[in-house]
């Protein structure tokens, strides 16, 4: 388990890794495009569509590659990157339960506050700088090459946050906002909005004057020294001008069009005299007056001072700011709520996604040029956001399918030129001594109907509410653990209340064996009662598929859905409605989170390898024990 301490002596160290480097001529280049899927890959190859993808199957191979158990990216990418699998490297869901609490964690990364204060003038003077721990456990591939004598350099993998100390890395999926969640975005409106309670968001109500003058404030990160004081904030004032609006916020003064989006605005969060927290965030004017409605990212970390640590060595996210601009920071940066709850428009997202996809390339083919890295790894994930927001667009029995209009329903073919757009780049970029392999963690199905899987806990009598109540919010808040025998929580996981594991555990061992069977054989057997389909494929059982259990996290079962099917919303927050199965009427339409072996993802070669690479972690040790091979 990897801890980021915030030491000077560190800082420096990782700042003398950062030196000119000699040159490298052979190099091991490998490309993550997340959630490419080998049907549509295949597909498009054949009608044209991906020219350099076909380039590269003719120099090398071309096949599925088998995804992980779960196929959540977390996980794969984990796979990937240690060589390992859940039970070893401990990552095992996006989320994790808290044992004692019961309530979903992120599942990556984990903040540990200061310890010792000072109490000084009504303040908390922190005495030690705390630490941010990435709960994956064991050594990269990266960091093996690394002792091995060689350099590497790994751009926005997911799971890499806070960043490994090797010659350079941008950490990805794990890195927050500046208020420590995931992506939190703010929408203030003239009429009242609110989001479901899964949301990502904050809703503003905005009152104007006769004047149509408007003072609001952004809400910024907490009072770092008065734990107890109300959060920090920053004055945001709106005025009309013509047809525009008038903003000012933070450093900027701009003036924005209805369907348009701000450049980056820095926000300063003062705490104490001059001291201040910045961020930056970007807009998009929904509509102006007289009915304002303005979308307000969230408050990413800004490069060129970050609060936590974005890159190794700490300089290389500033010195990146300096050669391209301002740019995302936030490990997910695509906002998917925001399109979920109506508060981006399609066309505002796929915008968005532009604008984070010429960012990642800067620094993909900055990094190419410089020659100084032995491996040199990028992860996009644009492939993946897309196809799970625009899946919809490709799928004619989904319930959003008639309403998708014609950009929307072209919007993973375009991801998928773009992706080959971007190889063509790479092979262009390549000299005769590099070798290149391509994957993703993953492929794509169908999200037409929501699981509400512990309502199906409740049918069976494994999961029991309070007082006789016919469903529970989120938090699994009416829940009557003095008799609930298991529950459900994340994407994939299945808990049982475990005697001295549980903070409530009523289940001793020899129970839980026959909870575990009673599951296994009964919930492949639940239909659709809309469709007559089959829900699950499958259900493994957690002691065989992951032996060793790391972090001691791994659930009891796992869930293997049918295409078509996935886990609610609801569900993963431990959520009880009172319907067994919806219809998913959100916009995040395609998924991932079903049973493994029908979302395999791609792997692509320049070269014939010297072993087999039929799965993510053979990846891992083909670079492990090949990065300095010729091809």
């Amino acid at each position: 388990m990897k801890k980021f301490l915030f030491t000077p002596l560190l800082t420096l160290m990782l700042a003398a890794c950062a030196k000119d480097a000699p040159r490298v001529d052979q190099r091991l280049i490998i490309i993550g495009f997340d959630g490419m899927d080998p049907v549509l890959a295949q597909q498009w190859m054949d009608d044209g569509s991906l020219p350099n993808f076909v380039k590269l199957a003719a120099m090398g191979e071309f096949h599925p590659l088998p995804t992980s158990n779960p196929p959540q990216s977390p996980v794969a990418w984990s796979d990937f990157a240690t060589g390992t699998g859940p039970g070893e490297h401990g990552i095992y869901d996006f989320l994790r339960r808290d044992p004692e609490t019961l309530l979903p964690a992120f599942s990556i990364s984990k903040s540990i506050p200061p310890q010792k204060f000072l109490s000084l003038f009504g303040m908390e003077l922190p005495l030690d700088s705390g630490e941010i721990i990435n709960r994956r456990i064991g050594t990269p591939f990266w960091s093996a090459v690394e002792e091995q004598g060689g350099r590497s350099t790994v751009l926005r993998v997911p799971v890499t946050f806070p960043p490994d100390p090797i010659h350079r890395m941008m950490a990805g999926m794990g890195v927050p906002d500046l208020l420590g969640t995931q992506g939190t975005y703010t929408i203030y409106s003239t009429r009242p909005t609110a989001g479901s309670a899964t949301s990502s968001s904050r809703s503003v109500r905005l009152r104007p004057n006769r004047e149509g003058h408007i003072e609001t404030l952004l809400q910024g990160p907490a009072h770092p020294l008065k734990p107890e004081a109300p959060a920090l904030g920053t004055e945001l004032l709106l005025d009309p001008e013509g047809e525009k609006v008038r903003v000012r916020l933070g450093d900027s003064d701009i003036q924005l069009a209805a369907g348009e989006w701000s450049d980056w605005i820095t926000v300063s969060f003062s705490y104490f005299g001059p001291a201040s927290v910045k961020g930056i965030v970007r807009l998009y004017l929904l509509s102006t007056y007289p009915r304002i409605q303005l979308y307000v990212s969230p408050i990413h970390i800004d490069p060129r001072n970050p609060v936590v640590p974005l890159s190794s060595p700490p300089d290389y996210a500033a010195k990146v700011e300096q050669r391209f601009g301002l740019y995302h920071t936030i490990g997910m940066p695509e906002e998917t709520w925001s399109l979920n709850e109506g508060h981006l428009t399609d066309h505002a997202f796929l915008e968005m996604e532009r604008t984070i996809l010429q960012e990642r390339e800067n620094m993909f083919y900055d990094a190419l040029d410089r020659h100084d890295s032995n491996v040199v790894v990028s992860v996009f994930v644009q492939t993946d956001r897309i196809s799970h927001m625009f899946y919809r667009g490709i799928d004619p029995e989904h319930p959003l399918y008639e309403e998708t209009d014609g950009e929307a329903r072209e919007a993973i073919h375009w991801i998928y030129t773009e992706a080959d757009r971007v190889l063509g780049e790479t092979m262009q970029r390549m000299g005769a001594g590099d070798r290149l392999i391509v994957l993703s963690d993953h492929g794509f199905a169908p999200f037409r109907r929501a699981v509400n899987l512990n309502r199906w806990l409740a049918e069976e009598g494994l999961l029991v509410l309070k007082d006789k109540q016919q469903e529970s919010p989120i938090g699994f808040t009416a829940v009557d653990w003095s008799q609930t025998r298991a529950y459900a929580l994340g994407l994939n996981s299945v808990f049982i209340n475990r005697t001295g594991r549980e903070a409530h555990g009523i289940v001793a061992e020899d129970e839980a064996g026959r909870i575990k069977q009673q599951i296994i054989t009964s919930l492949p057997g639940l239909l659709d009662p809309k469709t007559g389909l089959q829900v699950v494929r499958e259900v493994f059982d957690g002691a065989v598929i992951y032996p060793g259990n790391a972090n001691q996290d791994a659930p009891d079962l796992v869930i293997g859905y049918e295409p078509g099917f996935r886990a609610s919303w609801q569900t993963t927050l431990g959520g009880v409605p009172i319907s067994l199965i919806d219809d998913n009427n959100k916009k995040w339409s395609g998924d991932h989170c079903i049973t493994p072996a029908a979302v395999p993802g791609v792997l692509f070669t320049s070269f014939k390898p010297e072993t087999p690479l039929d799965s993510l972690q053979g990846i891992a040790r083909y670079a492990r024990e090949h990065w300095q091979a010729s091809p």
